[in-house]
């Protein structure tokens, strides 16, 4: 419901349309926003006064307001959307009924009239009024009828009617429970007589009145207590003794049953007191006892009294009781005791386990003889199938059963726990050898070395000042996450004149006299690190499937200058990292170099400007929105993650040559390709991580934002979204401070899994199950996501794994598999192992028309990958002939790509891409 604003003027609007002409203050605070009770004594005015919480008009005169008050509920009137109340006032509906045709009335009708006229209704029961009566003043519109009541419409509301009704019940039940209780000790009675009376909402309504109280009275027997009701006038010990006097049990009650309890005594029971209670215990079984004593179930004797072989009586404590000679009397007599055998009831595991039969073969036979498969009367199942003839023989035969089985278990337990304290044992020995392996990481070296952490946002220096170091350096390495990235510096450092080679999983470009080599992380060499190298984009330390390689590179490197490139979020890693293997390290911060801001207000996906990199999450996405830019006859690149490298650079360079407007990219535009944009727009501020859709972090908005406004491209940035509430979140993340990094990886070595037994698989399991971290560094070292790798090894069999040998096992899980390249992957590891040359990836059309033709070539181009990756690994060479043919084909296919991207693609709809609302 809209709450409103109540003004003076409304509030006397709203009076003059209310029939008693008053209202409660809290009715109006539900209503109405911005009122509270400091504002409602302002509310008054020359027509409206306020008298004890409620509001008045000025013509409800103060024995009106006195006869009304106690009993009268007032409601509002219907209001509008703006407040104003709905409907005529009270008084011109007054008006109007006394200028209409006058109505001749009997006595009897005047009488009634007279009554709603000075107390606002009138009871019928009060008055000699048949329904035509009433028919013809309800017709007059002098009055309305309500169940047993007569009332002005003009005068009391139908919720006051309703409330008069309710009171007037409520009094004739009060005086039927005053009647009731009145004469009864204590005023008092057990609550359900009175819920008899007036039944269980009467009563809570008299509860609710307050001349009624209830309290407990305690019992030694179920259900323990008792709720009694009292009239408050009474007093209260009066009426505590007199409901603890009718609820005790008396000596008399128990020897009123001796009879019935017989004078047999239960055999071995305690010595009994004197006292009648004592001797009725002593010669009475429990249900639950006197099935102890017969070796029978507790629903065998519940079946055994409602078929009348035992009897029983309820002690005054409301325990059910079987005298113990009936008991005794059973087990003397076989006849009786067949008989309560024969409603005992057997499981049907129980009787496989006696027969030595399968438990479903006794399940059917139950079925077929018209029993339940779960249960059954032994009186139906006795002598059958080569069942004993008598209970206690089928219960002899199953305890001894029961006994080999439970010896048995005992064993198989027995051998279990030694299994688990061996393996225990073997793991902990195992853990404590992986442990002992472990890089200490600190050697005499380390004094020599110099760790310079460039920290900072994107755009702000830090790969200018290292590469400045790196250029000078007489030898180095370079090292990227992205083969795109470490292409760029190859060239950037060789058009500096600084001969470099590259060298990616994939490709392996020389330079004559090169000293420097720009590569992917994964391909560099700590034993040959050279004088300086750089660590590029080092918050993957932290990155569960590739973090590893930075590990390794931070801290096996062994060159003399060391130069780090992270954001603040790393910082702490790094410095614990560099502390933990001694490195001296020094920290440079960096600044951003050109200002970027977060828009003020949602950008329009048909009029982004250019220089903007239009942000997705998925090649589907990205494609789409290609197609509806293009539709719009505007110029775009592509970028995500799945592109050949040099398909992405082609894209890019487009962008940056100015040949296109916009470049729609997925996260990959992230890291390592300098773009001159101006703008960064998220058209998706929610990702697909892996396991979950879920809100952009800090982190990646500010890595991917900061891409906007690169120096020296851009004089400024500026970072949005298409709708409110994604540009909210974007303003949100890329302001808030990211969550600082906690752990590094680290990924096994052939040495590390030569001893642990079992198949690659299965080593690589509880090599990250172990996590055979010293623990010095374990609040930093976590093990890397070899799922893929465990993957990858379970399609290699034993055999395989002993032709191929650990070492080359382990090399070729690594290769850069995909979930669609797998089975490719799989060929060429059956070619390694049986002495072929790696298959060849198949020299399919490059004729791309639709997203399918697009995926097959991306899919082809993996396939290559693989290839070319085990082409450059020393123990694989040998096996791939047609590298080059392959790299031929490869670029074939990426041109075909980029060619395919310049024009407009048939793509099948993900979802709509259309102008937020």
């Amino acid at each position: 419901m809209t709450r409103l604003t109540l003004t003076p003027e409304i509030l006397l609007t709203l009076l003059e349309r209310i029939p008693e002409g008053f209202i409660h203050s809290s009715v109006l605070l539900q209503r109405f926003r911005k009122l509270d009770r400091k504002t409602l004594v302002g509310l008054a005015s020359e027509r409206v006064r306020m008298v004890d919480d409620h509001f008045v008009l000025d013509s409800v005169t103060d024995a009106q307001f006195g006869l009304l008050r106690p009993w009268a509920r007032p409601d509002l009137p219907p209001i509008r959307g703006d407040g104003e109340p709905i409907g005529t006032s009270i008084a011109q509906l007054r008006q109007d009924r006394d200028s209409g045709p006058k109505l001749r009335l009997t006595a009897q009708e005047k009488a009634a009239l007279q009554a709603i006229h000075e107390s606002g209704l009138a009871w019928l029961s009060e008055h000699s009024l048949d329904d035509k009566h009433v028919q013809r003043i309800e017709s007059a519109g002098l009055a309305r009828r309500l169940e047993g009541v007569l009332y002005d419409p003009l005068a009391v509301s139908e919720r006051s009617a309703a409330e008069a009704i309710r009171r007037r019940r409520l009094e004739q039940l009060q005086e039927q429970v005053n009647a009731l209780l009145g004469g009864r000790a204590g005023m008092t009675a057990p609550q359900n007589e009175i819920v008899a009376v007036v039944g269980e909402d009467g009563l809570r309504e008299l509860l609710g009145v307050g001349g009624l109280s209830r309290f407990s009275v305690p019992l030694k027997r179920p259900p323990y207590s008792v709720t009694w009701v009292r009239l408050k006038s009474g007093d209260f010990q009066a009426a505590q003794a007199a409901a603890l006097d009718a609820t005790a049990i008396r000596e008399d009650d128990w020897a009123a049953l001796l009879p019935e309890a017989g004078e047999v005594e239960r055999p071995r029971h305690k010595p009994a007191e004197t006292g009648p209670r004592a001797q009725v215990l002593a010669r009475t079984y429990t249900i639950t006892t006197a099935a102890r004593r017969m070796n029978l179930h507790t629903e065998t004797v519940e079946a055994a009294l409602e078929k009348a072989l035992l009897s029983s009586f309820v002690d005054p404590e409301q325990v059910r009781r079987i005298p113990a000679q009936q008991v005794e009397q059973c087990l003397a007599d076989a006849t009786a005791l067949n008989a309560l055998w024969d409603i005992e009831a057997v499981r049907g595991r129980e009787i496989a386990l006696v027969l030595d039969v399968d438990a479903k073969r006794v399940s059917r036979r139950l079925h077929k003889a018209g029993l339940r498969s779960s249960r059954a009367p032994w009186g139906r199942v006795k002598g059958r199938w080569g069942l004993p003839a008598t209970l206690p023989e089928f219960r002899a035969v199953l305890a001894e059963k029961l006994r080999i089985v439970q010896e048995e278990r005992d064993a198989q337990l027995a051998a279990e726990r030694e299994r688990e304290l061996a393996e225990r044992a073997r793991r902990v020995a195992l853990r404590e050898r992986l442990v002992a392996s472990f890089p200490t990481w600190q050697h005499d070296g380390r004094t020599d070395q110099h760790l310079v952490l460039h920290i900072g946002p994107p755009n702000s220096g830090k790969t200018h000042d290292a590469m400045q170091a790196l250029a000078v350096a007489t030898s180095g390495w370079y090292l990227a996450p992205l083969r795109l990235l470490a292409f760029e510096v190859f060239e950037r450092l060789n058009r500096m004149g600084v001969r470099c080679s590259l060298l990616t999983g994939e490709e392996h470009i020389p330079v004559d006299g090169a000293t420097v080599t720009a590569a992917t992380i994964e391909m560099f060499n700590p034993a040959r690190s050279g004088e300086c190298v750089v660590i590029d984009e080092a918050q993957m330390l932290a990155d569960a499937d590739r973090g590893w390689a930075w590990t390794r590179a931070l801290m096996e490197t062994q060159s003399s200058i060391i130069h780090v490139l992270a954001p603040p979020s790393a910082k702490a890693l790094i410095e614990r990292m560099a502390s933990a293997a001694a490195i001296p390290l020094s920290v440079v911060r960096h600044e951003r170099l050109a200002p970027i801001k977060v828009a003020e207000r949602p950008w329009r996906l048909k009029e982004l400007p250019e220089r903007t990199i239009l942000v997705a999450f998925s090649r589907a996405a990205v494609l789409e929105l290609k197609t509806t830019l293009e539709g719009w006859r505007r110029e775009v690149s592509v970028v995500y993650g799945n592109l050949p490298p040099e398909v992405r650079r082609k894209q890019a360079d487009r962008f940056a040559d100015g040949q296109t407007e916009v470049c729609i990219a997925t996260d990959a535009v992230g890291m390592g390709l300098n773009l001159p944009a101006d703008n960064v727009c998220f058209y998706e501020v929610r990702k697909f991580d892996g396991r979950s859709v879920r809100p952009l972090s800090p982190g990646e908005v500010q890595q991917i934002g900061g891409r906007a406004g690169r120096y020296g491209l851009s004089r400024e940035g500026e970072v949005g979204a298409l709708t409110r509430e994604a540009l909210d979140l974007v303003r949100r993340q890329f302001y808030a401070q990211p969550a600082a990094l906690t752990h590094a990886r680290v990924a096994p070595t052939v040495t590390d899994l030569e001893m642990i037994p079992g198949t690659l698989s299965e080593r690589l399991a509880e090599w990250a199950v172990l996590k055979s971290i010293p623990d010095g560094l374990r609040g930093a070292i976590e093990v890397a996501d070899l799922e893929e790798r465990v993957e990858l090894a379970k399609m290699l069999s034993c055999n395989d794994e002993a032709i191929l040998g650990l070492a080359a096992s382990y090399q070729l899980v690594n290769a850069p598999a995909r979930q669609n390249s797998r089975v490719y992957w799989q060929a060429c590891a059956r070619a390694i192992i049986d002495g072929q040359p790696l298959p060849m990836p198949p020299n399919a059309s490059v004729h791309v028309v639709d997203s399918e033709d697009l995926d097959r070539l991306e899919t082809l181009i993996a396939q290559a990958d693989i290839y070319l990756w085990l082409s450059q690994r020393r123990e694989f060479e040998h096996t791939a002939p047609d590298t080059q043919d392959v790299r031929y084909m490869r670029t074939e296919w990426s041109e075909a790509i980029d060619r395919a991207l310049l024009r407009r693609l048939r793509a099948k709809p993900r979802q709509t891409v259309s102008e937020p609302s």
